[in-house]
């Protein structure tokens, strides 16, 4: 396993003008496509998340981007699960002005840009593992104030000696669980927990429809990644620990406006609410501890 490593200065500047050339496979390369749904909705005529500094991310790599085959309707369905995740973590540093927040599995998303957090306040930590931090690192800014950028397996537990429990704390969860082993990904939640006392965590699930149909998956099929953990009742996860409570669960019919998708695929996302199996399908929750 990984020793945490803390990367507390700035990244240097790409004095070449080269792109930089993605190597990774597996789920480190997964971190692609998410960017790709980024840059797609934020160069759309109507932007859902705007995110418009993954455009500048994108075009400093040089990767096949065309393989995880990502379109409009791909673009904006992420688009919606990530301003929703966003909404929660504004939400909650409204009531909480000065938390601490950690974004597990953070990859090239720089969500404390679109979130806007005020960092002479909010204590934010971005984690992922070193290969991923060091990418991060000659890609992203770090930004002034209270901010750290951890490489870590988020399922260890050494990571998590390094931040203070002075604050009420949201965990950002997205896009992790899926690849963990069960029991890991049971064990990391518990650990966090334990750890930090109180706050919320925000989190996204697949449910074992998708796991069983993960073949069709292009992200997956392009990077010879596979899901591991599915769940079918989301609220099943408030029996890994005493303390947590589901405060929402939504399927994916609950993001927000569909408007902007094409007439069969609002059709096909109605029809989840009728069939028991489908609606979490995956599944978007924040939940009290």
């Amino acid at each position: 396993m990984a020793e945490s490593i803390v990367i507390s200065s700035p990244p240097s500047e790409n004095q070449t003008g080269n792109k930089l050339k993605i190597t990774f496979t597996g789920p480190q390369e997964t971190l692609i496509g998410p960017l790709v749904a980024r840059a797609t909705d934020a160069r759309s005529d109507n932007p859902i998340l705007n995110d418009v500094d993954s455009i500048r991310v994108i075009d400093q790599i040089d990767h096949d981007f065309d393989k995880f085959g990502v379109n409009e309707t791909h673009a904006i369905m992420y688009a919606l699960r990530a301003l929703r995740l966003d909404g929660w973590t504004t939400e909650f540093l409204s009531n909480n002005p000065q938390a601490t927040v950690v974004h597990l599995a953070c990859g090239l998303d720089d969500r404390l840009r679109r979130v806007q957090a005020d960092l002479t306040k909010v204590r934010w930590i971005d984690l992922d593992l070193p290969d991923v931090v060091e990418l991060r690192n000659k890609l992203i800014p770090h930004p002034e104030g209270d901010y750290r950028l951890i490489a870590a397996d988020a399922t260890e537990k050494t990571w998590l000696e390094q931040i203070p429990v002075d604050r009420s704390t949201v965990i950002i969860c997205q896009g992790l669980t899926m690849f963990l082993e069960e029991e890991s990904g049971k064990r990391m939640i518990r650990q966090i927990i334990d750890h930090f006392k109180s706050g919320q965590f925000i989190i996204d699930h697949i449910g074992t429809v998708l796991l069983s149909l993960q073949h069709q998956v292009d992200t997956l099929v392009a990077t010879g990644s596979s899901f591991k953990w599915a769940i079918d009742e989301p609220k099943s996860l408030e029996a890994l620990h005493p303390q947590l409570k589901m405060v929402d669960c939504l399927g994916p019919t609950e993001l927000g406006d569909h408007v902007f998708l094409p007439l069969g695929t609002r059709l096909m996302l109605s029809t989840y609410l009728d069939l028991p199996w489908l609606k979490y399908i995956s599944s978007y929750m924040r939940l009290n501890f």
